[in-house]
C-alpha cells in the first residue's frame, strides 16, 4: 500500500539534500522529450471544473481531510504473510505436540522404548520451526508494515485558516509534517489533454524549509505528498487539483461539500468493492461489457484479494491528528 511513500522515503538515503538539488539543476530537458506545464503555485487555476473525486475523509468550513493514491492496493502481501505464518506454526505445533507426548510416555509409536536418536530428534524438529519462524519474520516484518500493522491510512488535511497542509503519516513514512501551503509545488501538467494522459494523482512538493516537525524544527530535505484516488483521465485530475485549491484560495462556496464522504471504518463490503473496483472500470462502457465474464472467472481471486485487504485493515490502526493540529484554525 505504502510503496510510494516508502520510496520516496527510501531514496532520501541514497543521497543528500544539496547533492539531489546539485543533479537537479544540471538536468536539461533532451530534445523530443515533453515540456511539463507545472501551475505557477497554488493561485494558478487548472481547470474550469471541480471535482472532489471521492477522495475527501472529512469537510468542514476549516479543513478538508483527503486520501493517497494506493488505499485499494493492499491486502495480498498479507494474505501471503500471514498464510505463510499459518504453515510454519503449524509444522511448529504438530511437531511440538508430538515431542511433549512422546518424551512424557517414553515410548515410541510402535510401544519401543525411546532411544537418544529420538530424543534427539524429538527436540531437534521443533526447534528447527522455531527457528525458521524466526528467521521469516525478521525478513518479512519490514514488509508486511506497508500495508498491516502499521497506520491504517495517510491523511493529508488541508487547513484554509491556517494555510497549512498537515501530511499524517506513520513514523517511518517520514512522520507528521506541518508544511506551508503557499511554498506548495504542485508537480502535474495544466495544459495536458485527453490523449496525452490517462490521469493519475496529484503530487505535491515541499524544498527544504517549507515546512516544520512537531516539535516546530524546520524540514531538513524535500518533502512530498501523493493525494486523491486515481483519475481516469486528465479532465478529472485537473478538476480535481481545481477542487482543492479553490476550496484554500477561495473558500468552502467554490469547493462545495462531497455528495459522500469516505467512510473509514473497515466494513467487509468496502474491502470487497476496492478489490472489486479495481476491475470494473470498464463497465462503464457498453462495448466492453464482454469482460463481465471474465471478472466472473477472476471472482476467487477477488474474494482472496477482498480477505487480504479487510485483514490488513482490522491489523492496523486509526491514525488522529494530534490535539494542536485538530484544534488549529478554530475559533
Amino acid at each position: 500500500m505504502y510503496f510510494l511513500e516508502r520510496g520516496f522515503q527510501w531514496s532520501k538515503t541514497l543521497t543528500t539534500y544539496e547533492e539531489a538539488m546539485n543533479e537537479f539543476n544540471k538536468q536539461q530537458r533532451q530534445p523530443g522529450q515533453p515540456e511539463l506545464h507545472s501551475p505557477d503555485g497554488i493561485s494558478d487555476s487548472v481547470s474550469k471544473q471541480t471535482n472532489d473525486n471521492s477522495s475527501i475523509y472529512e469537510y468542514n468550513n476549516n479543513h478538508i481531510d483527503t486520501r493517497t493514491p494506493n488505499d485499494e492496493k493492499r491486502g495480498l502481501i498479507s494474505i501471503f504473510f500471514f498464510c505463510t505464518c499459518a504453515i510454519i506454526l503449524k509444522g511448529l505445533l504438530g511437531t511440538l505436540y508430538l515431542a511433549i507426548k512422546m518424551i512424557a510416555s517414553g515410548y515410541r509409536h510402535d510401544g519401543e522404548p525411546l532411544a537418544t536418536t529420538d530424543y534427539f530428534f524429538l527436540i531437534a524438529f521443533p526447534l528447527f520451526w522455531l527457528v525458521v519462524l524466526g528467521i521469516y519474520l525478521k525478513y518479512t516484518l519490514r514488509f508486511i508494515r506497508l500495508e498491516s500493522l502499521t497506520a491504517r491510512r495517510i491523511i493529508v488535511r488541508f487547513n484554509r485558516i491556517t494555510r497549512k497542509v498537515y501530511l499524517l503519516r506513520p513514523k517511518h513514512l517520514g512522520g507528521i509534517r506541518i508544511m506551508d501551503w503557499d511554498k506548495t509545488e504542485i508537480m502535474i501538467d495544466k495544459k495536458m489533454s485527453e490523449l496525452e494522459g490517462t490521469g493519475g494523482f496529484v503530487i505535491l512538493v515541499w524544498d527544504k524549509g517549507d515546512g516544520v516537525d512537531l516539535q516546530g524544527t524546520p524540514t531538513d530535505n524535500i518533502e512530498v505528498t501523493f493525494i486523491g484516488k486515481p483519475t481516469r483521465n486528465a479532465s478529472e485530475l485537473l478538476a480535481f487539483w481545481e477542487y482543492i485549491r479553490r476550496y484554500m484560495e477561495d473558500g468552502p462556496a467554490a469547493a462545495p461539500a462531497p455528495k459522500k464522504l469516505i467512510c473509514k471504518f473497515p466494513w467487509p463490503w468496502l474491502s470487497l468493492q476496492a478489490a472489486w473496483g479495481l476491475d470494473t472500470s470498464f463497465i462503464r462502457h457498453r462495448e466492453l461489457w464482454v469482460f463481465v465474464l471474465l471478472n466472473l472467472l477472476l471472482w476467487p481471486v477477488i474474494l482472496i484479494h477482498a480477505t487480504g485487504h479487510w485483514l490488513s485493515l482490522l491489523l492496523c490502526y486509526e491514525p488522529r491528528f494530534p490535539k494542536s493540529i485538530e484544534d488549529a484554525g478554530r475559533r
